[in-house]
């Protein structure tokens, strides 16, 4: 008889996790909150690990803020800040990565971001058998996220209203929301927690999606694989572009009222 998926997949997790702890101290979190939770978005430059597990969580003690401008892209780009308030949190992904690829993160975000640990208890899972995944590692996690740098040049906050968020950026991040509420069948809590600390209150939004300026948008994907013959890439694309991307479309109107 078939083993059932949810306990397949639930012991493939566990072998995951257990591994990465005889690894000693290999391993890390990072928690992803932005562009990071949308699959094209985050495989853009490479694909995901083989065995790699991506476990939705909320992290309490910071908030989303638009405050990074990034002058090539001339659009705000997503960071999450210290908030001490008691309902304060935000949702995302956290994903094991080895200590040795902590450099190349570091590299991958810029100079804008430094790497903050987070506490283990301000972490809270979506789904129990997540939380009895990690805690079989039998070790203290290591959670790290990236958060904007106040002192940098790239730092404007929201008084700065003649700086943008460009739609094309914060749709992939909401499409992100939506994935992962649909993978992990979440029922609608997942995007609702995104809406509720989407932190978009005060920021004004340029919809740039006839000319996206996000490199990472699906459309601007599409277009750089067709240009450099990547067969299988545009296929892939177009896969996503037809049906994921239009439900995720979709649920966005829904769940934050935009036509």
């Amino acid at each position: 008889m078939a083993m059932p998926f949810k306990t397949s997949l639930i012991l493939v997790l566990i072998m995951l996790f257990t591994n990465a702890a005889k690894a000693s101290d290999d391993y890390v979190f990072i928690f992803g909150y932005g562009s990071l939770m949308l699959t094209p978005a985050r495989t853009a430059t490479s694909p995901d690990p083989e065995g790699a597990v991506y476990i939705p969580v909320k992290i309490r003690g910071i908030e989303r803020l638009w405050n990074l401008w990034s002058e090539y892209g001339q659009q705000r780009t997503l960071g999450v800040e210290q908030n001490k308030a008691p309902d304060a949190f935000v949702s995302g992904l956290i994903f094991a990565a080895k200590k040795d690829q902590l450099a190349a993160f570091d590299e991958r975000e810029g100079p804008a971001y430094q790497r903050v640990q987070i506490p283990i208890e301000n972490v809270t899972f979506y789904l129990d058998n997540h939380q009895e995944i990690v805690a079989q590692s039998k070790r203290v996690t290591d959670i790290y996220v990236y958060s904007p740098r106040k002192e940098s040049s790239f730092y404007f906050d929201k008084s700065h209203d003649q700086k943008k968020i460009a739609m094309s950026y914060l749709n992939v991040v909401r499409a992100g929301c939506v994935e992962i509420d649909k993978t992990h069948q979440l029922n609608g809590l997942f995007v609702n927690d995104c809406v509720q600390t989407m932190g978009l209150e005060g920021y004004l939004v340029d919809d740039d999606r006839r000319a996206p300026r996000y490199p990472r948008y699906p459309a601007t994907l599409l277009k750089k694989a067709i240009e450099s013959g990547n067969t299988e890439k545009t296929e892939e694309l177009q896969r996503f572009i037809q049906v994921e991307w239009k439900n995720y479309l979709n649920t966005i109107s829904e769940k934050w009222e935009e036509k």
